[in-house]
């Protein structure tokens, strides 16, 4: 039975480089990318550190919200004239200037609304990779936290204290 064993490498955070190189090599050794996590005070964007991008939903949850907004939109300034049409002072029945102001704004807040919620749902939704905290995190230091199998624990240490890592024991990498 293999068990894997959740390892805690901490780089200078000016050291950018060597992270991205570490990445590089634990997947080269075996390490999927799901069960890597990358904990750093300062938000580095995938690309930097040579991952793939993170894809995520809200950009279709706020393009339905903004379909759903101007739905309504059109809904409240024709449908509404066309359930009751009122004729003022020879003014059309269906306010077109007005209907299409309305139309955007409705669909502008079906967008922002939408886009709210789908932020809050990504983040309530779990994430699935190895969790775990360390306080040098918070005095500059960027960690790679993974899982790898014990068989191959020499060649992890080695590949990564090369590129000037510190490989901090499982005992004390603080589980979140």
């Amino acid at each position: 039975m293999v068990s894997d064993t959740v390892h805690l490498a901490l780089f200078q955070e000016d050291r950018v480089d060597q992270v991205a190189e570490a990445i590089t090599r634990l997947r080269r050794l075996g390490v999927k990318e799901r069960k890597m996590s990358i904990i750093s005070g300062v938000p580095y964007s995938d690309k930097i550190l040579g991952r793939p991008m993170t894809w995520t939903r809200v950009p279709l949850i706020g393009a339905v919200g903004a379909l759903a907004g101007i739905g309504l939109g059109l809904i409240l300034n024709f449908g509404t004239p066309l359930l009751y049409p009122i004729s003022v002072g020879g003014q059309p029945v269906l306010p077109i200037p007005p209907g299409i102001v309305v139309t955007f704004e409705m669909g502008m807040l079906g967008l922002m609304l939408a886009t709210f919620l789908g932020v809050v749902l990504e983040m309530l939704t779990p994430s699935y990779g190895p969790k775990g905290y360390h306080p040098r995190i918070s005095d500059g230091y960027i960690g790679i936290l993974f899982d790898a199998p014990d068989e191959i624990d020499e060649r992890l240490h080695t590949a990564l204290t090369e590129l000037g890592g510190e490989i901090i024991h499982r005992s004390e990498v603080g589980k979140i």
